[in-house]
């Protein structure tokens, strides 16, 4: 029996650069306040003093405040990441988290320019609510440093996936746009091994699906689509803008052709927690869901929802990780009205009407 009470940071590796290095993360559920350090080289990841600490403080008690996620989902019955490590037997490196680009073709109202380079459009509303200033300079600058993130370094990765790797995750940004990516898959499976014993996960918005990139997909016997949604019908098209419903219903039925391995993941913000229940209803029919607290930007999360909305959850949800998430709750009036001013202004750019898709946002008693 292993001493390490997770074993995330030991038999997988998570992999994402940045334009100062590679992050020193140990998995990517791991939250910490701050700008997370980062190694100059990737190879450097191997040999992480700070991923040494951080799996020596495993031996003893894991609920730290960076490991919340894992903590509410064990604590909502579900079986956590930690969990997952801990049934792998071995301590060798077998699975991968890899993060490669920001190519992305949507504009989530909750993410960023570093994580989808289609933020860049709307980058004056972005910088305002974040960064409190939109100045010309200011623009340009982002816009050029956040076009594209830096390549990774794929032959270091390929060279030591090759009949090792049990599991490959894909995210970005969106997969299916990205070539370095479709690349990578395209060498890896030119090994026999690969192809059989390999799972493919491919983080999606489900939005996204190409003929060539499927054609390859098709060559591995393992593969499974985690698809990234956070409503229903025109509750998701705000969030996650923008995604037509039609579509995403569209290209997940294409994707059960594939494989029967499906899952989906919600981020549990103030936009969707009155509508959460009904899309884990509604994506039953396909596979299972995972839910996970928004975690940034803060003027999204669930504390910015009147104490009504947030009473007629708990009384009507079914769903015990949205009781645990409730638990944490702690209104915030600075926050909704900072939330209300960002939404009207995504609607008036992006011709939206968050009022009518989320009224609960609006709530007043």
């Amino acid at each position: 029996m292993t001493e390490h009470n997770c074993l995330e940071s030991i038999n997988s590796i998570y992999v994402e650069k940045t334009k100062e290095g590679y992050l020193d993360q140990p998995c990517c559920l791991w939250k910490e306040h701050g700008n997370i350090p980062t190694v100059k080289n990737i190879n450097d990841l191997l040999t992480s003093k700070r991923i040494k600490n951080i799996q020596e403080g495993f031996k003893g008690d894991w609920k730290r405040p960076e490991c919340e996620d894992c903590v509410l989902t064990e604590k909502s019955g579900k079986v956590s990441k930690r969990q997952y490590s801990l049934r792998r037997d071995t301590d060798k490196i077998t699975v991968w988290d890899i993060r490669p680009e920001n190519t992305c073709n949507l504009k989530c109202v909750m993410c960023n320019p570093w994580n989808s380079s289609k933020w860049l459009e709307d980058i004056d509303l972005y910088l305002k609510h974040n960064e409190g200033k939109a100045d010309p300079e200011e623009i340009a600058k982002t816009k050029k440093e956040f076009r594209i993130r830096n390549e990774l370094d794929w032959d270091w990765i390929l060279e030591r996936c090759v009949n090792t790797a049990k599991q490959i995750y894909i995210a970005g940004g969106e997969p299916f746009y990205m070539k370095s990516v479709y690349n990578f898959l395209e060498k890896l499976s030119q090994q026999k091994w690969n192809r059989q014993n390999t799972r493919i996960e491919i983080q999606t918005n489900g939005v996204s699906n190409t003929d060539k990139f499927l054609s390859i997909l098709k060559k591995f016997d393992k593969l499974l689509f985690s698809i990234s949604v956070d409503g229903w019908g025109s509750v998701n098209e705000l969030i996650r803008f923008p995604t037509k419903h039609e579509v995403f219903v569209s290209n997940v039925e294409q994707l059960t052709k594939l494989t029967d391995r499906f899952s989906f993941n919600i981020t549990v913000q103030a936009l969707n927690l009155p509508n959460v229940d009904k899309t884990v209803k509604k994506l039953s029919r396909w596979g299972n869901c995972s839910m996970h607290k928004l975690w940034t930007p803060n003027y999204l999360d669930i504390n910015c929802l009147r104490p009504v909305v947030i009473k007629e959850v708990a009384k009507n949800t079914e769903l015990p990780q949205i009781q645990e998430y409730i638990k944490d709750y702690k209104y915030n009036d600075n926050l909704r009205n900072k939330m209300l001013n960002y939404l009207k202004e995504l609607d008036k750019a992006r011709g939206t009407n968050s009022e009518k898709v989320l009224p609960w946002c609006y709530r007043m008693f």
